[in-house]
């Protein structure tokens, strides 16, 4: 069966905590070395060993140690005692090259990290990423004319992207995507740029927030992180099948107030960050139904709902959840505005069939920056169990949609 993994380095591949109770990759109770090797995930063309749902490990040595670490109940190490961060100059250089190896899904890729990155974390904080499509010709990490490196990589259904850490040397730094990110269906409707989104997180230093210990140790990694704001169960870090509380991937307040403490707040003031959370564009959904979206400001107004290019309902404060009651048989444009006090908008508008027999109206459509997109989901469990090769135990989220990101982004893997 498929089953869906979180990694701790972007690479993005989700991983649905299992159903039938597969033993997991975050505890070796039991599993000699050689089990514990055959079984990691592997990176196709390096042979990179993935953990943690999205960590890398480079060579058997440094796997053995990983693995005699979580034996003896002890922490991996992930960094030297500081915080793994940009420097202020290299924060707002953070250049990026798109590769022509995903054909004609590049311009959805460039689409998405817009979104993950311009309408998504510098909305957050005083970062800057820059795309540069004069590299894209050579964009291989052997190019260091731009920091990183966004490219196609079949895994053969390991994963679905991955990415880094601040602290890799180049020819590490790069955010490799497979092919099953762009099919909804694999992804659970979690949009590409909320993927991106999670993988982003990782590149600017940030942890999984669910290895935290208020997660419940539902997917355990190591103890080598700094909390910068009290536990965010909704966090775009956090993996939902991991007690996650969001099924979306969006950004939260939290995580605004969490990246702001480390790289400072944008200096200029921005319109609100805003995205609809389900449901999901383009699905069939009941005449009464409930429409939730993400809407993230420093001096947020107010949320309003627009249906069909009508005012439908104000709210003031968070959760954004509103309730559509008796709406007509047909289609219908729905979209939700959120306002600062400066009188900036931000806005997604969506578009749904509403039919006696429709569904919930449930359905993420992932979190990101503004414009909607994913970091990514799993293509098989969609019916609340994944299972998370990476160390992480069953438990979907409310969306019942089990994922986990791997190697620091999101990790498919067959298991039989």
């Amino acid at each position: 069966m498929l089953k869906i993994l979180f990694a701790s380095g972007l690479a993005i591949g989700l991983v649905s905590c299992a159903m039938d109770q597969a033993t997991e990759y975050g505890t070796t109770a039991g599993m000699s070395f050689d089990e514990f090797k055959a079984n990691a995930a592997r990176e196709p063309g390096t042979g990179y060993y993935i953990v943690d749902w999205d960590r890398v490990i480079k060579n058997d040595d440094d796997l053995f140690e990983f693995w005699g670490s979580l034996e003896q109940g002890a922490l991996s190490i992930f960094s030297n005692g500081a915080d793994i961060k940009w420097s202020d100059t290299q924060k707002l250089q953070l250049t990026y090259c798109v590769g022509a190896t995903f054909g004609a899904n590049k311009q959805k890729v460039v689409d998405a990290m817009k979104a993950a990155s311009d309408l998504g974390w510098e909305k957050l904080a005083n970062v800057n990423y820059i795309y540069v499509p004069g590299e894209d010709a050579n964009c291989t990490a052997a190019n260091n004319n731009v920091m990183m490196d966004v490219n196609q990589v079949n895994s053969g259904g390991q994963f679905l992207a991955r990415s880094f850490f601040p602290n890799d040397a180049r020819v590490d730094r790069n955010v490799l995507i497979d092919p099953s990110s762009f099919d909804p269906a694999q992804t659970g409707n979690i949009p590409l740029a909320n993927i991106l989104g999670h993988e982003l997180g990782h590149t600017l230093g940030f942890r999984h927030e669910h290895i935290r210990p208020e997660a419940g140790g539902a997917c355990p990694e190591d103890n080598q992180f700094r909390g910068l704001t009290p536990y965010d169960s909704a966090s775009v870090m956090h993996y939902p099948q991991c007690n996650g509380t969001a099924a979306t991937l969006a950004f939260t307040t939290r995580d605004q107030q969490g990246v702001v403490l480390v790289y400072g707040a944008p200096l200029t003031n921005t319109a609100p960050m805003t995205q609809v959370t389900a449901p999901s564009d383009g699905s069939i959904v009941p005449p009464t139904f409930s429409v939730e979206g993400s809407v993230v400001d420093t001096d947020l107004a107010k949320a309003e709902l627009f249906v069909d290019g009508a005012s439908y309902q104000t709210l003031t404060a968070a959760p954004f959840t509103f309730q559509v009651t008796d709406l007509a048989l047909g289609a219908h444009a729905l979209k939700i505005v959120g306002t600062d006090g400066a009188g900036q908008i931000g806005e997604q508008a969506i578009n749904v069939t509403v039919a006696n027999n429709g569904g919930g109206g449930g359905g993420g459509s992932g979190s990101g920056g503004g414009s909607g997109s994913g970091d990514g989901g799993d293509g098989g469990d969609v019916d609340g169990n994944g299972d998370i090769t990476g160390g992480c135990a069953a438990g979907g989220s409310g969306a019942g949609l089990g994922f986990a990101l791997g190697l620091l982004g999101l990790v498919i893997r067959r298991r039989r």
